[in-house]
């Protein structure tokens, strides 16, 4: 009897150590967690890589965040390696800006960026996954997997992001139904609590400072989209208009465009105030019925068509290539 009352006692014992450690484990999540969404600046940089139409592009992209005075300020730059092209896009008290360093361009709108889009870059919207979904205690510290949702990229639909025990973002992993890997993103550096100035948000500033590290003018070559969706190509012209080059490329099928390039200088300032301003994960584009434009490559793409739907548009721009590449 004795013995039975010794084993019960254990039994008992064991049985509240373990709630008190998964009591003790999750509060301590929490905690770290609650620090996290309090923080008000951090540094991240990563390495991220997108695949495309079978093509793999790389950029390394740093984003600088504070919060003041109930204010969110923005800094992020997403450097194509490839292209050896930055962009550089700002938010702060009086908008979103789109910097282009190498044309000395500028585009500013109206918008929440970046909390009306999913971005694996920015630190908030991937703790935030924690909260929301089942997460796995491993040994560099938590993982989580999570159905999402990108409105402009339809193939992803699953994210998986790995913290270490301080819950600084490891990597991040965006897939498809089939578990490809659509973008992966690995974090080399993160840095809590860094002490920047208002001054550093401001979007001729970062211009002015950005343009200093242009080691390249834009490129001329013309690009030719991989997704045709059915359709040829059926002429190649180039014309000029106010010494503006512009390549002129019609396409013919089921669903026929026409694709206009122009490079695009200094001294041009472009205009998309009546445009819906499409967020991507490395970029905008620009639409409004029948059309939609895009800055790639150092060229303005302007895409025509009456029958593409707006999905179908993005298709064709996002799969733009140099003739060397495709």
């Amino acid at each position: 009897m004795k013995k039975l009352y010794i084993v019960i006692i254990g039994l008992v014992i064991c049985a509240i150590g373990i709630v008190v450690f998964f009591k003790f484990k999750n509060n301590s999540l929490d905690e770290t967690l609650k620090e996290a969404k309090s923080m008000s600046s951090y540094q991240l940089v990563c390495d991220m890589e997108m695949t495309q139409n079978d093509e793999l592009k790389s950029y390394e992209v740093k984003v600088d965040y504070l919060k003041k005075d109930k204010q969110k300020y923005y800094r992020v730059e997403l450097y194509d390696k490839s292209l050896n092209q930055s962009q550089i896009i700002i938010k702060n008290k009086k908008g979103v800006y789109v910097l282009t360093p190498t044309l000395n361009q500028m585009f500013k709108f109206q918008s929440d960026w970046p909390e009306n889009s999913p971005k694996p870059y920015i630190y908030h919207y991937l703790i935030q996954l924690l909260e929301n979904n089942k997460v796995k205690k491993i040994e560099k510290g938590y993982q989580v997997e999570a159905k999402v949702k990108y409105p402009n990229d339809t193939r992803i639909v699953k994210q998986e992001v790995i913290f270490d025990k301080k819950l600084k973002p490891l990597i991040v992993l965006c897939l498809d139904q089939d578990e490809a890997e659509i973008v992966t993103c690995k974090v080399n550096e993160f840095h809590k609590n860094k002490n920047f100035i208002e001054k550093h948000f401001n979007q001729n500033q970062a211009l002015k400072e950005s343009k200093k590290d242009v080691k390249t003018s834009a490129n001329n070559d013309v690009l030719y989209p991989v997704s045709l969706l059915g359709a040829k190509l059926e002429s190649e012209t180039v014309s000029s208009i106010e010494g503006d080059k512009n390549h002129i490329l019609k396409f013919s099928g089921d669903k026929s465009f026409t694709m206009v390039e122009t490079q695009v200088n200094a001294q041009q300032v472009m205009q998309f105030s009546n445009d819906e301003v499409i967020d991507l994960i490395d970029g905008f584009a620009y639409y409004q019925p029948g059309k939609l434009s895009m800055m790639y490559h150092g060229m303005m793409c302007s895409l025509y068509s009456q029958d593409l739907t707006k999905e179908e548009m993005l298709s064709v721009m996002t799969s733009m290539q140099t003739s060397s590449t495709k």
